[in-house]
């Protein structure tokens, strides 16, 4: 039993640091020598205590908040005319259509690229080309 406490002793006291500063050697037990900034050396120090922190005044009548969800009910003031998700669309070459990245941006190339500003359309072409490099080069698509 002594023989093997021997040999793990030094493993034992090996203490390994975040910082990377490698191996240190230091007491293993509490109760040896502490440094002074650690509690447990059993010197006193005051504390400061934080209050926990007031109530804030709110106004619950601003603008913003009396006007929260105020178009949330379209469907009953307009007599049910149009559904509120039908006024939300996308743009026309997306509709009705799935696909990943490279085949929606080649499909907007086709329908908007003659229509589109010139460094649009450049970042366009790029984003088209680093996506065509990645799909040909990783993936399951292969």
């Amino acid at each position: 039993g002594r023989a093997l406490l021997g040999r793990a002793a030094p493993l034992l006291r090996a203490e390994r640091s975040i910082s990377g500063g490698g191996a240190r050697w230091g007491p293993v037990r509490p109760g040896l020598p502490v440094p002074l900034s650690s509690p447990l050396a059993g010197l006193t120090r005051a504390f400061r205590i934080k209050e926990p922190p007031k109530p804030k005044q709110v106004d619950r009548w601003t603008k913003k908040r009396a006007l929260f969800g105020v178009y949330d009910n379209v469907g009953i003031l307009g007599g049910f005319q149009i559904h509120p998700k039908n006024l939300i669309v996308g743009p026309k070459w997306l509709r009705g259509w799935r696909g990943n990245e490279l085949q929606r941006c080649i499909r907007k190339k086709q329908m908007v690229g003659d229509r589109m500003f010139l460094e649009d359309y450049h970042k366009l072409n790029k984003r088209i080309r680093y996506l065509y490099r990645r799909f040909n080069r990783t993936g399951k698509h292969r």
